[in-house]
């Protein structure tokens, strides 16, 4: 039951309200996890160096609160089991003792040369372990709306401080972006449930879309190349403020 922990506090990358931005507290889950696998000797470059790294596929994740400037967090994660290609993961983030966030990712493992995911070996899965618990038990896809207007879309070209050590944009750097291709009467939005589907990756310099709909209190995007023909992501986030 490998159980790890790892504490922070509040200082920087805070909206106008003092909250921390949503996609550096999706940053600090997956610092998290990735200082796990340095405790477990599987760091990022060990990994890189044998052919291999990490990948998220998919995440759910419910916020009851965000954390204000200088509190202190804890978050929690574990691995919760894997099949085949997929390796799911959990985490829990505590702010003075009360549980303000919970999700659930699916991880791929994927080959650096041929940008395709492996099945988890095994000797990969006993060194994580599998806790079991799983918070969601699934993570949905997000579909496109047929029978909603576009609220926005914007144009947006890749660039190098959106990338991260695999060279593709970093999966918190979509929840960055959203927020970009928000209508200004919306642009305050908070979000307590969000999903997200990673689908292909993004590289420098593509240059995309990314469509914006609104179906009361769901908010939509959709991460697509300049000319629709490729979808990169698919995010649906639930407002926790409400809707006029």
């Amino acid at each position: 039951m490998k159980i790890f922990c790892k504490e922070y506090e509040v200082m920087n990358f805070l909206s106008s309200d003092e909250d921390l931005k949503l996609n550096q507290l999706v940053s600090y889950l997956i610092e998290t996890s990735n200082h796990q696998s340095i405790d477990l000797d599987r760091s990022n470059e060990k990994l890189l160096d044998m052919g291999y790294t990490w990948m998220i596929y998919k995440w759910k994740i419910k916020i009851k609160r965000y954390p204000r400037s200088h509190e202190k967090i804890k978050i929690k994660t574990w691995a919760s089991g894997y099949k085949n290609i997929n390796a799911f993961r959990e985490f829990e983030v505590y702010c003075k003792g009360e549980k303000i966030l919970e999700a659930s990712a699916i991880f791929l493992l994927v080959d650096i040369e041929k940008r395709k995911p492996i099945k988890i070996p095994e000797e990969v899965a006993k060194i994580y372990g599998d806790n079991g618990r799983r918070i969601f038990k699934s993570i949905d896809r997000v579909n496109e709306l047929s029978e909603v207007e576009r609220a926005n879309r914007i144009f947006y070209k890749i660039l190098r401080r959106d990338l991260d050590f695999n060279n593709h944009v970093n999966n918190a750097v979509y929840l960055e972006l959203i927020y970009e291709a928000l209508t200004e009467e919306d642009s305050r939005v908070k979000f307590k449930d969000i999903s997200v589907n990673y689908v292909n990756e993004l590289k420098f310099g593509d240059e995309i879309v990314i469509d914006f709909y609104k179906a009361e209190d769901k908010f939509y995007f959709f991460f697509k190349s300049k000319d629709e023909s490729q979808i990169y992501a698919r995010i649906c986030g639930v407002s926790a403020t409400p809707i006029s």
